[in-house]
């Protein structure tokens, strides 16, 4: 049947980006988000976006491939887990949806940074330091731009929680939503782009309708205490509206067939979140950018000895970190850079400064002093590290990549205590490489779509740095072309 317009659910990079391709399709958008203002935790995102054979790579003369960056994504998400089609769309849409970034909205990815995991440096970002929240104000600019002069087209409702998505003839065909006291209804093609499936600070239950987030805790009746228990004593990046209301929805469904769900035991935990020390408690922490390993930081425990590959995979750097933490008791783990490689993300060092999380320390000597850590501990550190950068020995841990290696304890270090924090959910809603929701039969559920964290199976047992913005702009795409189709 068809509609006026497409109902795009939740304001992040992927309804964005959902938003944007309908329109320049033609189509006429409703966008509803429950939040008084757009950006959801894409705006968080301060590592980049990934891209194979893009542009700027080529310009600064980068090696790379969608067939590279495909076995890369494929070996991070395992053997049993890694679906082809799913990372067939994500990589191979990768340059494109950069360039749609750059060419129209303007958006600056010329720095290029090579992340854990990845066989070539492909994780793009601009010189401001937060790459999440460039790419995300640029398409909310746009289109409150497009809104004030063709509000006929595009209208973008704020503080609208959508309650219930509408049934009728076989199809979602709209949604219910509230806007304080009222309750109303609006009738199109649907696409979920809700975020973070049900991990936040207020996990909800499937079968509970989600609330503002009051209290600092995991919630006893989430999917986080259903499917991963062994998470609930750690902290969180995502932020109180990321409620899994995308999943609530969509498995609520009666009269047809609900949606199907994958993968929910697949929750990232990322490596580096910091510990303020003015509340080393807070359930909620600042997440300590994967660029900052990328540009040569080091990892340290409690005694200055390294003890993992940097840029390894995420779900590696933090097992060696809770090893660490944990039964051998070396903590607490410093995240350590170089005046170099500070000198490549010297704006997220300058906000972490500001915010008491990462401390500047004019030579080793007083860290050493300040910390308690034995100074020829960290000389020795920075010796050893350097050999293996050079090739005189064989780094234990088997890092071969090394950016920014020499450290000098004479000079100026930047230093931070970090810890693992639940980051990103690679469950959620099953689709197909068209973006349809798949009901529990496999078949597509007519009307019904979705992009962004809100799905699951693109990533498998580990998302590589990067490739959340990615998935968000390429599925969001896709999401959009074939709601519009």
């Amino acid at each position: 049947m068809a509609f006026p317009r497409t109902i795009v659910v939740g304001g992040g990079l992927a309804g964005l980006s959902a938003t944007h391709t309908l329109l320049e399709r033609g189509k006429s958008v409703l966008l509803l988000d429950k939040k008084p203002s757009l950006g959801g935790n894409s705006v968080k995102a301060s590592s980049g976006i990934n891209g194979a054979h893009t542009a700027a790579q080529q310009a600064l003369g980068i090696q790379d491939s969608v067939e590279a960056y495909y076995t890369d994504t494929a070996a991070s998400a395992g053997t049993d887990l890694a679906r082809p089609k799913l990372i067939t769309a994500l990589t191979s849409n990768s340059a494109s949806a950069l360039s749609w970034l750059t060419n129209d909205f303007g958006v600056d990815l010329s720095i290029v940074s090579r992340l854990g995991g990845h066989s070539a440096a492909r994780t793009h970002r601009d010189k401001s330091g937060a790459p999440g929240w460039a790419i995300t104000a640029a398409l909310m600019k746009k289109l409150t731009a497009l809104a004030e002069t063709d509000g006929a087209r595009v209208e973008v409702i704020k503080g609208a929680r959508v309650v219930k998505l509408l049934e009728e003839e076989g199809a979602v065909v709209g949604v219910e939503y509230e806007t304080g006291a009222s309750t109303q209804t609006a009738r199109g093609n649907v696409i979920l782009a809700t975020g973070c499936a049900s991990f936040s600070l207020c996990t909800v239950s499937l079968k509970q309708k989600p609330a503002v987030a009051t209290q600092q805790t995991f919630s006893a009746t989430g999917l986080l205490a259903t499917h991963r228990p062994d998470l609930l004593s750690l902290s969180t990046t995502n932020g109180d509206h990321a409620t899994g209301d995308g999943v609530r929805l969509a498995t609520s469904l009666t009269s047809l067939a609900p949606a199907a769900l994958c993968d929910l035991d697949q929750v990232q935990v990322h490596p580096t979140g910091f510990v303020d020390p003015a509340n080393p408690a807070a359930k909620t922490k600042f997440l300590a950018a994967e660029a900052l390993r990328g540009v040569g930081g080091l990892l340290i425990d409690g005694k200055g000895v390294r003890f993992v590959d940097e840029v390894q995979r995420r779900d590696v750097v933090t097992k060696a970190m809770q090893k660490v933490e944990g039964g051998e008791g070396r903590g607490p783990v410093r995240l350590v850079l170089s005046e170099e490689a500070v000198g490549e993300v010297k704006k997220h060092c300058d906000f972490y400064v500001s915010k008491n999380l990462m401390k500047r320390y004019s030579d080793a000597k007083e860290f050493s002093a300040d910390t308690g850590i034995p100074l020829e501990a960290i000389v020795e550190t920075f010796a050893s590290h350097g050999k293996y950068a050079s090739g005189g020995e064989v780094d234990p841990f088997g890092k071969k990549t090394f950016h920014n290696a020499t450290y000098n304890p004479d000079t100026p270090l930047h230093v931070a205590i970090i810890t693992p924090v639940v980051h990103y959910t690679m469950g959620g809603l099953s689709i197909d490489s068209s973006g349809h929701v798949l009901s529990s039969s496999s078949a597509p559920i007519p009307g019904l779509f979705a992009a962004g964290e809100v799905i699951g199976g693109v990533h498998g047992q580990n998302r590589l740095a990067g490739s959340s913005l990615l998935e968000a702009v390429v599925f969001g795409r896709i999401a959009g072309t074939s709601a519009a189709e």
